[in-house]
């Protein structure tokens, strides 16, 4: 896991690594039992579970998931969605933000590659 600007929240935010992500991914899917297997691998025995979560029950063991990766909490769970760093390209090297995508070749938010473009 390593911190990266994301521009939808125009912050730095907690990326997650493929398996990371797939680990996430995997507790949406599957449930308690996959936290519970990642807390038993961490050797996490004082963990303590969020209370019921009237809106987002249904992502309830992804929300946890991720705040055992990453220490915390987030509040909206599709956007973890958008936490995966391999969903970036590379850091820009004029303003050290990332492509937003890994096919970019210029970037959107400073504009570093866009006099390569060709115009139409």
């Amino acid at each position: 896991m390593e911190e990266r600007f994301w521009w939808r929240c125009n912050t730095e935010v907690k990326m997650l690594d493929d398996y990371e992500f797939k680990l996430c991914r995997d507790a949406w899917f599957e449930g308690k039992k996959v936290v519970e297997k990642e807390l038993e691998k961490r050797n996490i025995k004082d963990f303590v579970w969020l209370d019921k979560i009237e809106t987002f029950e249904q992502y309830r063991y992804l929300l946890e998931m991720y705040r055992i990766l990453t220490g915390e909490y987030e509040s909206n769970p599709l956007a973890i969605l958008h936490h995966q760093s391999s969903q970036f390209g590379k850091d820009c090297p004029n303003c050290k933000k990332p492509f937003r995508t890994s096919r970019a070749i210029y970037c959107a938010s400073c504009g570093y590659g866009s006099e390569n473009l060709t115009k139409i």
